[in-house]
């Protein structure tokens, strides 16, 4: 409901529940640390898996010995001296690219995973070298190749760049059976997260699927949680054995997946002799725990895909699934999935549940606060989400200036090292978890709900410079610029001050000077042969209405608006989506709603801006935009339709759509075309909360008679049909129980001294003006 209904009026009063709820969400079940050290695990994991191929076909003894060794401190975390037996290698092998690859992933390590922008272009010297072409997929060094289009993806994916990673990881998925294991299952991963990351849960859900089909046993040995083997060197934060078996904090990231997947792989390959010695059950063993951790962070995968699908009941399924086997193997509950299943709470409307079930963090050790977004800025970022549901801006404006602080003071801490190129100062997997956009986007959503369109506005325009193709932002930015010049139109509509322009004369020859019109606080008061300013980010009108125009030209015309039945959401059949990052994407009855409260939008503006051919076009489309359109919305169709007949001269046009009767049993909430639908899903207790009413439209049906009769009365008056006019004129009189506008009270004096009823136009004076 409060998708659609902020624009109508033409105050822009509202934003989006939903909208900020989902981009929150986003930062909530990646609590676990979006971009946990992995990332570069990941990237080195991958490379590292090379190191024993690299010698086992014309290699020494001594270069087994060496590869094998830095192998080792490799795992341990001592780069230092992986990286000098490496060099060793390298300069008895100097035109062996494998251990030149091994070699800058080390040196990347031992950097902190700092030096981004040198390690890319380390990666392309390597292919240069080699001739090798990261985009191409096949050739006789198919597996060398893998490895280092893994690896620059794994730096897109970091960097945000998911486009152009997707890219790289569809050719490499196209050939996966020819990939390794363990790179096979790093760009499976990675490639699920770059869908979620890039808003498209719809693309996901296949690669996920396949997954599980091609790289886990059905069914999966079952591995108690106490034989599970801890790496020996667990306590090193940045060592890809610790990802290997910390399936909490790093589920949620493709990177850190993949980077168990791969380090297992690699570790299993060039540390034979070490497995062996455990014999044949230790390895199955091993075998067993590194396959749990994949299918938990397929599943969790899939429910963040589900939830951002906003297909309920299937995530609420597997994460119950998840849970209980969580429980079942005496696994506590991480962080990640407290979030989960807090996030399904709040999308299902117990807003008060989700906010127990989120509280239920401070009870977990948080995890590294150099991995993703902090503990806190997850945490406060939901807490505000969660209480605009409950209809708390004020609150929720609260906590997100407090998710907002967090968020910078992580920042201010990573580049404390310096200043320069942010590549260069601050860890991969930090990189990833800048969150800033998501918070300026709900903080910015919020502001428009607690009526401050200014401020809102501010974060809002910083949002669609990385956003640019979200409708529902540039709407959202409209309906800024509306609320900024509607602001005080309550009480400037009410003021009766303006009816008198002075007075001559004193006692009983004193005379009252009345104005000859009352000034238009619809119309923008401008020089009209001044120059457009529609081109400068200001909140204006005029940038308001090319807003306007980037929202309808990015929604569809023929989006589906059938809900799917109960028979086909528990069967799996997903709806069709469209991508509106930074929140979750739209379905097809939300992109109709969009439009039609775009549509209402550019009438009113066009209106405001005296482009009535304009308006007439948009209050016409509005009133033909979809059969099941909320009758508030047709009802502004018809009054912005009819203004505009009327300022084009076709009076008798415009008055069949000012027919009072069109109002009817008219809905005075106007809900989302969909709202039918949620109810199902949505707590009655909490629904009303979410949709306050914002004053742009009338509370009652009788005050909406009173507008419908009102300006068909001005129509009627101007078309000198001055009985017609007189008589709605009374009706609306008689409704109003004394409290009457100025306009109405301008229209009434001008219909009796055109009727020649002087004596009764000096009593609407007396008692309206004069005694108030």
């Amino acid at each position: 409901m409060a998708e659609t209904k902020s624009s109508s009026g033409g105050s822009g009063s509202g934003g989006s529940g939903n909208t900020i709820m989902n981009t929150a969400n986003e930062l909530g079940h990646e609590a676990g640390g979006v971009t946990a050290g992995a990332g570069g695990g990941s990237s080195s994991s991958g490379s590292n898996s090379n190191e024993g191929n690299s010698s086992t076909c014309d290699a020494t003894d001594t270069e087994r010995e060496w590869a094998q060794a830095a192998h080792t401190e490799f795992s341990k975390g001592n780069y230092t001296a992986a990286l000098t037996l490496l060099s060793q290698l390298h300069s008895t092998r100097p035109k062996d690219h494998k251990v030149l690859m091994n070699k800058v992933v080390v040196e990347y390590y031992k950097s902190d995973l700092k030096k981004t922008d040198t390690f890319r272009k380390q990666l392309a010297d390597i292919c240069a070298q080699s001739g090798l072409k990261i985009g191409e997929v096949g050739g006789g060094e198919e597996g060398e190749r893998s490895v280092v289009q893994f690896n620059h993806c794994l730096v897109l994916y970091h960097l945000h760049q998911y486009r152009a990673a997707l890219t790289l990881l569809e050719k490499m998925y196209t050939g996966l059976e020819s990939l390794e294991e363990s790179v096979g299952i790093g760009v499976c991963l990675l490639m699920a997260e770059c869908h979620l990351g890039a808003h498209h849960p719809e693309r996901a859900l296949p690669v996920i699927a396949h997954t599980e089909t091609t790289f886990l046993p059905q069914p999966l040995p079952h591995t108690p949680s106490h034989k599970q083997p801890t790496a020996p060197h667990d306590k090193e934060n940045k060592s890809p054995e610790k990802n290997n078996v910390s399936v909490g904090m790093g589920s949620n990231n493709s990177s850190s997946s993949s980077s168990s997947s791969s380090s297992s792989s690699s570790s299993s390959s060039s540390s034979s002799s070490s497995i062996g010695s455990s014999g044949a059950a230790s390895e199955e063993i091993r075998c067993s725990a590194t396959q749990e951790q994949l299918r938990g962070r397929l599943q969790q995968l899939r429910v963040r895909a589900l939830l951002m699908m906003r297909a309920l009941r299937l995530a609420k399924k597997e994460l119950k699934t998840i849970v209980t086997h969580a429980v079942n193997a005496g696994n506590s509950l991480n962080i990640t999935l407290v979030s989960l299943k807090s996030q399904l709470e709040y999308l299902r409307g117990n807003h008060r549940k989700a906010i127990k079930v989120l509280n239920q963090c401070a009870a977990i050790p948080p995890p590294s606060p150099s991995f993703g977004p902090s503990l806190g800025v997850m945490y406060y970022n939901n807490l505000g989400v969660i209480h605009m549901g409950l209809g708390k801006p004020t609150l929720a404006c609260l906590y997100l200036q407090k998710a907002l602080k967090e968020a910078q003071v992580d920042d201010d801490t990573s580049q404390s090292g310096g200043s320069g190129d942010l590549l260069s100062q601050r860890p991969l997997y930090q990189l990833s978890s800048n969150v800033q956009m998501e918070l300026y986007y709900n903080l910015g959503v919020t502001l428009l709900h607690m009526n401050k369109p200014e401020k809102a506005f501010d974060f809002l325009l910083e949002v669609v410079q990385v956003y640019s193709m979200n409708p529902r932002l540039w709407l959202r930015l409209a309906e800024c610029c509306i609320a900024v010049h509607k602001s005080g139109v309550q009480e400037d509509m009410s003021s009766k001050r303006g009816i008198i322009q002075g007075t001559v004369g004193v006692g009983v020859h004193r005379k009252i000077c009345l104005a000859t019109r009352i000034a238009d606080h619809n119309k923008k008061q401008c020089d009209p042969h001044s120059e457009s300013d529609a081109a400068f980010p200001e909140p204006t009108l005029e940038f308001g209405h090319l807003c306007l125009r980037n929202a309808l030209a990015l929604l569809q015309d023929d989006a589906s608006t059938t809900p799917l039945t109960d028979e086909q959401e528990a069967s799996g059949v997903l709806p069709e989506l469209y991508p509106a990052g930074p929140s979750s994407p739209l379905r097809g009855t939300e992109v109709v709603s969009l439009r039609v409260s775009a549509l209402a939008c550019s009438a009113y503006v066009t209106l405001c801006l005296s482009e009535f051919p304009a308006a007439l076009r948009h209050a016409e489309a509005l009133l033909a935009a979809h059969p099941k359109t909320p009758a508030m919305y047709k009802l502004l169709g018809h009054l912005y339709a009819g203004e505009a007949l009327i300022c084009l001269g076709k009076v008798s046009e415009a008055i069949t759509h000012l027919d009072p009767r069109l109002v009817g049993d008219l809905n005075l909430s106007p809900p989302s075309l969909d709202s039918a639908h949620n109810t199902s899903t949505t707590n009655a207790n909490t629904t009303n909360a979410t949709t306050p009413h914002q004053g742009w439209y009338p509370n009652t049906t009788a005050s909406t008679m009173q507008v419908m009769r009102y300006n068909l009365s001005v129509a009627y008056a101007l078309r000198r049909d001055w009985e017609k006019a007189n008589n709605l004129l009374k009706e609306v009189w008689t409704e109003s129980n004394g409290h009457m506008p100025a306009q109405v009270i301008m229209l009434a004096m001008y219909i009796q001294l055109q009727m020649g009823n002087i004596d009764v136009m000096k009593n609407i004076v007396k008692k309206n003006i004069l005694l108030t």
